[in-house]
């Protein structure tokens, strides 16, 4: 036989095909796998661990945003600025919006946003729901692809070491070659997902959770309930919902700018009155 290792180019091409796509498929196999885990006993969930599930961890940040304005805690203006009226208590995700607000700055609350869906007080919540089987446990989901990531490698040496072995005979290597670059992809990929995620991702009792707050707008009432289930958008005034949504979204920071000089501030229901920028109240 001449060919190389005893192996014919089609049959290698076939065999390194398998070895380039089974690492990947097992590693998602093995995350759908975890969405399937049964929660433990559950009591109804509390605002922002049904707005962790149903929106991820900015949603997280949005109840606690709009909690604090409903209980006039905390006053934006037009260009979403935010200003701490009296100190929160009790509620540690609240507390952790407080001391943020001077960090945000100019940032306003879309840079509020962003600083305490990355805060300690919202990792707490993740964590509660992964203990619960709520959601996907994370270190479990990591491990998966880290395996795959490893796997990957013999598998490109091994491909790199073909192709070295089949030029100097002169052996066809097109085929060989777009199986690498499927490989490097696949590297590439599997790298991306492996790295620590802030989306929350839910297991089928965490959907069931959502599903059950959607049917019973009860089980999580009040402001907190709606933003939950239907981000700042959701917030019962139209008014302070349209404030909010301008001037907390990235991709609205730019008209929220430009209409500043038309309107007030926000504070629990609605704009100030009147005139082209002082604040009512």
């Amino acid at each position: 036989m001449n060919e190389p290792w005893g192996i014919s180019g089609p049959a290698f091409a076939w065999l390194y095909g398998v070895c380039a796509v089974l690492p990947f498929l097992v590693a998602g196999l093995w995350t759908h796998s975890l969405r399937r885990r049964a929660a433990d006993e559950w009591t109804p969930p509390g605002p922002y661990h049904l707005a962790a599930l149903a929106g991820g961890t900015e949603r997280v940040a949005d109840v606690a945003v709009a909690t604090m304005v409903a209980g006039e805690r905390i006053r934006l203006d037009s260009r979403g600025r935010v200003t701490v009226l009296r100190a929160a208590s009790g509620d540690p995700l609240t507390r952790a919006a407080a001391e943020l607000v001077p960090r945000a700055g100019d940032g306003g609350l879309y840079r509020l946003k962003k600083l305490l869906s990355r805060s300690a007080a919202v990792q707490e919540v993740r964590n509660e729901l992964q203990l619960s089987g709520l959601q996907v446990d994370e270190r479990r989901r990591r491990a998966g692809w880290l395996v795959a990531l490893i796997v990957y490698l013999p598998v490109l040496a091994l491909g790199l070491a073909r192709l070295a072995n089949a030029i100097p005979l002169g052996r066809p290597v097109g085929v060989l070659t777009g199986l690498l670059l499927a490989v490097v992809a696949a590297i590439a990929g599997t790298a991306l997902l492996q790295r620590p995620s802030r989306t929350v991702l839910p297991t089928l009792a965490g959907l069931g959770v959502i599903g059950a707050a959607r049917r019973n707008p009860l089980l999580v009432p009040g402001v907190a309930g709606a933003v939950a289930l239907g981000g700042l958008a959701a917030y019962p005034d139209p008014v302070m919902a349209d404030v909010l949504v301008r001037t907390g979204d990235a991709t609205a920071k730019g008209s929220a700018g430009s209409s500043g000089s038309g309107s007030g501030c926000a504070n629990g229901s609605s704009c100030g009155g009147g005139g082209g920028g002082g604040c009512g109240g």
